[in-house]
């Protein structure tokens, strides 16, 4: 027999459970990783069940490919002449996966939001410029934006600001 103690013990332990199912279902997903080919931006695409579009981008010397969620998300690849995706921007509804969308250079990231969390205040946005990297991001629930590029990729004459 199962008391009532141990009952409740069971229910709280299975809505743990499925919260934590429900928020790794809805983790946005991302695309071609930053500093990665964009090879994989079509199997990217399908994998979400966005729209993909394709714009020249002359002033920024290669393209964008722009992917469009359901939900009115996007995030933009920005991939130069060679194809490597050197920078990407996003506006979504739910945190992007910073891990999987900046590739090797999360680490870089996650060390700069630790140093920044230590500093007293609230923190809604941070950017984060170390070695090749530099990331902008910001967010509440339900509205998170940010752009990242490699400095060493973004063409030149080109300007961080244009990578919206």
């Amino acid at each position: 027999m199962i008391t009532s103690h141990a009952w409740k013990t069971r229910r709280r332990a299975t809505a743990r459970i499925a919260i934590a199912a429900a928020s790794v279902a809805t983790a946005a997903p991302a695309l071609a990783v930053l500093g990665g080919d964009a090879a994989s931006v079509e199997t990217d695409r399908l994998q979400m069940r966005a729209t993909r579009q394709t714009a020249r981008a002359t002033v920024l010397q290669g393209s964008v490919q722009e992917m469009r969620l359901a939900d009115g998300s996007s995030i933009r690849q920005f991939v130069n002449a060679r194809g490597i995706v050197y920078a990407v921007a996003w506006s979504t509804r739910i945190k992007p996966d910073f891990a999987q969308l900046l590739g090797q250079h999360a680490a870089t990231f996650d060390a700069g939001v630790a140093s920044a969390a230590r500093e007293p205040g609230l923190k809604r946005s941070v950017t984060v410029d170390r070695d090749d990297v530099v990331v902008v991001s910001s967010g509440r629930p339900g509205a998170f934006v940010g752009r990242a590029w490699l400095k060493s990729e973004l063409p030149s004459g080109a300007s961080a600001d244009a990578l919206r």
